[in-house]
């Protein structure tokens, strides 16, 4: 009866123990799981944020390119409705001044979104 006694007392001592350590590594997994769902959640939040950031430059940019493209279409018809050579030939003082103010204008319109856009990339930086 004693070694029955002695020999459950065993089996419960190593189950006692075996379920220990098993329950130690359990928590350290457990652990290593929560830090790793906390990284992943930040991880998300700045995807998300990132994401917020492209889509708000990118409908600004679709805005611009929509006014662009309609004042080049205004432009095209100007040009479609006048004969600018037989009009550069009669009044050349005329169409001289305005074409360089023109010019001048895109040139300095594409500086201006070339300015724009570095220093778009510059505070997003390199991701």
């Amino acid at each position: 009866m004693n070694q029955i006694l002695i020999g459950v007392i065993l089996m419960m001592g190593l189950g006692g123990w075996f379920l220990y350590n098993q329950n130690t590594t359990l928590k350290a997994e457990n652990q290593a799981f929560e830090l790793r769902d906390q990284e992943q959640k930040l991880t998300i939040e700045a995807q998300q944020e990132s994401f917020e950031t492209q889509t708000s430059a990118l409908n600004s940019l679709t805005a611009r390119n929509a006014e662009i493209e309609g004042e080049m279409s205004r432009y095209l018809d100007i040009f479609r409705r006048h004969n600018l050579n037989k009009l550069a030939l009669a009044k050349p003082g005329l169409i001289e001044t305005r074409v360089n103010s023109g010019t001048k204008d895109v040139f300095d319109s594409i500086e201006n979104d070339s300015k724009e856009l570095d220093n778009f990339n510059n505070t997003t930086g390199p991701d």
